[in-house]
């Protein structure tokens, strides 16, 4: 208890300052009670000492009090005025700094608790369990959502139709009653727009004094998610043209060379049955060829498997030019095939999809070069060997891929059948090339692996034994379609195989041919009268086809010209196509098919 004159000077102290603060009452006495209050609050103190003179009533009041040893005390105050026998105010005082630091530090967590809760990027809520009202909902609830956070308090996500129907809601609820918590638990969730939102929903009790709450954190995965199909869709398209690319050019190149030949030689009418035989293997070979770009080039639309029997080893050796062409002149490529007359049943395009996809990998892991090597061998699996492979005991043909390459890590090997998973992020791999394979074994009934080996790699497929096929005497058809004409035709085509081809195919149909190999031996041609510009698109240095059929349309406006090429990668432009006697022909093309554009292009009136 203290007592102050109305200048604020202790006039009387009771003996208890001893064991709260320290002091003697003699060292108070006389002395100003505002000179040991906190600066801070002293200018508060002050003037509730004034309203108290005044005759006002205040209420208790906190101040930070100076003990004698330098510490601070908080003290609450009562105050009042006394006008009686004795005139002053005087203070009852009691030590409450422990419970205001406790209370300090129970709002400082509150406001901590707060700030995190409204700065979180998750979606957070907290509800009262008994009634499912909402007592708090974070910033990102409400931008998320769409309510505002006075919309929301007070009424429950069934009000709000957040969970979008009963059983949504009661899914959920079953799986936190079950596990006692949510983790990672998707959902989808409505919002005030109807618009739904996918979450990723973590949920847990809290058992607080005031009862138990549920606190609720849900992870927005909605744009996530579109981002991630928008990149699958941009994947899939990325993936054909890594793997077209390098080789559709020079692929069609020898289709039309292959193509090309045959034909001639079919018109000759050659006798020899062997000749025959081998010219229609040549052009079967060369047809689904085609088929093979043309299905990569549309690899965005699912096909369905046309399978058929074949021998793996003849395959493969079919294929050799196209994996030549397709790996790095310092790898080598060697093929070793059983003898024995095996077949199995597949789609053939697919297959060579498959082929090339895995060669393209290998070559990868192999940039200063190496050893590719295919191995058709033909097993038999056991029971047990069979389980091991999740496939029924059986005949089997094994065709196995090796490299010298930089090898696999283990998480490679887990990982290297999932879809987008890839190793050559910096150069722009798709992830798709051996999740495609995988898929396409699989659904061939067999079985794709990857052998554990002390260098390199090893990608091991085995494939039922299928019966062989019946034989058929094949059919050559052809029909001559050649247009005579005795005019003059530039040919331009940097290949010497398909320029060899194209000019035959021009002479026969009576076109004298002058033949140039890239733009600039056009140059020298361009004040020369022709017919026909024949050009292929793509060509070697800074100046395409295209340049060159511009400069000679300048000289010539009624020149005809016919582009050609296995793979023009968006240089020909629809304005380039736009003259009435410009046409293009895709590589590979049959003979027919090359004499009708010209017969069209010179026959327009």
């Amino acid at each position: 208890v203290t007592l102050l004159d109305t200048n604020g000077l202790v006039q009387f102290q009771s003996p208890s300052i001893t064991t709260i603060f320290g002091y003697d009452t003699a060292e108070l006495i006389g002395t100003l009670v505002f000179d040991r209050v906190h600066a801070e609050d002293r200018e508060r103190a002050l003037s509730i000492l004034l309203k108290i003179l005044e005759g006002e009533e205040v209420a208790p009041f906190i101040v930070r009090f100076q003990h004698k040893n330098g510490s601070w005390r908080f003290i609450e105050v009562i105050a009042y005025f006394l006008e009686d026998e004795i005139s002053g105010v005087m203070l009852n005082s009691r030590d409450v700094t422990e419970f205001e630091e406790t209370s300090q530090a129970r709002r400082l967590i509150d406001a901590s608790f707060e700030a995190a809760f409204n700065a979180n990027s998750t979606i957070n809520s907290i509800t009262v369990v008994e009634s499912g009202e909402f007592i708090n909902v974070n910033n990102k609830w409400v931008s998320a959502l769409g309510w505002s956070r006075d919309e929301a308090i007070g009424k429950t996500a069934y009000d709000l139709n957040i969970w979008g129907s009963s059983e949504n809601r009661i899914n959920a609820m079953t799986k936190l009653q079950q596990d006692g918590r949510l983790s990672g638990y998707r959902v989808e969730l409505t919002a005030k727009s109807g618009e739904i939102r996918t979450v990723l929903l973590d949920a847990a009790h809290l058992f607080l004094p005031v009862g138990t709450r549920l606190y609720i954190s849900a992870l927005d995965i909605t744009e996530m998610e579109r981002t991630e199909e928008k990149l699958r869709q941009s994947q899939r398209l990325d993936a054909i043209g890594h793997l077209t690319g390098g080789i559709a050019h020079d692929f069609n190149n020898l289709l039309s060379v292959i193509l090309g030949h045959v034909e001639i030689a079919e018109g000759n009418h050659l006798e020899s049955s062997q000749v025959v035989e081998a010219l229609a293997a040549i052009k079967r070979a060369s047809v689904s060829g085609a088929n093979l770009i043309q299905q990569l080039l549309s690899f965005s639309r699912k096909q369905r498997l046309h399978p058929t029997s074949l021998q793996l080893g003849e395959h493969l050796e079919a294929m050799k030019p196209l994996l030549q062409t397709t790996i790095a002149k310092d790898i080598k490529l060697e093929i070793e095939a059983a003898d024995d007359d095996w077949y199995c049943h597949l789609d053939p395009l697919q297959l060579d999809s498959a082929i090339l996809n895995m060669t393209i990998n290998a070559r990868d892991a192999m940039p200063a070069g190496g050893r590719l090597k295919f191995i058709v061998q033909c097993t038999v699996l056991t029971g047990h060997e069979a389980t091991q492979h999740e496939l029924e005991a059986g005949d089997y043909l094994k065709l196995s891929l090796q490299d010298t390459g930089s090898g696999m890590s283990e998480a490679t090997k887990k990982h290297a059948f999932d879809p987008f998973y890839t190793t050559k992020q910096d150069s722009g791999g798709s992830g798709l090339g051996l999740s495609m394979v995988f898929g396409f074994i699989n659904q061939s009934g067999g079985k794709i692996f990857i052998e554990p080996t002390r260098g390199g790699s090893i990608i091991s497929i085995l494939l039922p034994r299928a019966s062989a096929p019946s034989q058929g005497k094949p059919v050559l058809g052809y029909q001559d379609s050649i247009v005579p004409q005795n005019q003059k035709a530039l040919l331009v085509e940097d290949n010497s195989d398909v320029r060899l081809l194209v000019s035959i195919l021009l002479k026969s149909l009576g076109f004298h041919v002058t033949e140039v190999a890239s733009a600039s031996e056009s140059d020298a041609l361009e004040q020369q009268k022709f017919d026909l510009l024949v050009c292929d698109v793509m060509l070697p240095g800074p100046r395409k086809g295209p340049d060159i059929a511009r400069k000679f349309l300048e000289q010539q406006p009624e020149l005809a010209v016919l582009y050609m090429s296995g793979f023009q990668q968006g240089i020909l432009t629809t304005e380039d196509l736009k003259p009435p006697y410009v046409s293009f022909i895709q590589k590979p093309f049959s003979r027919d098919e090359f004499a009708g554009q010209i017969n069209k292009l010179l026959q327009l009136p």
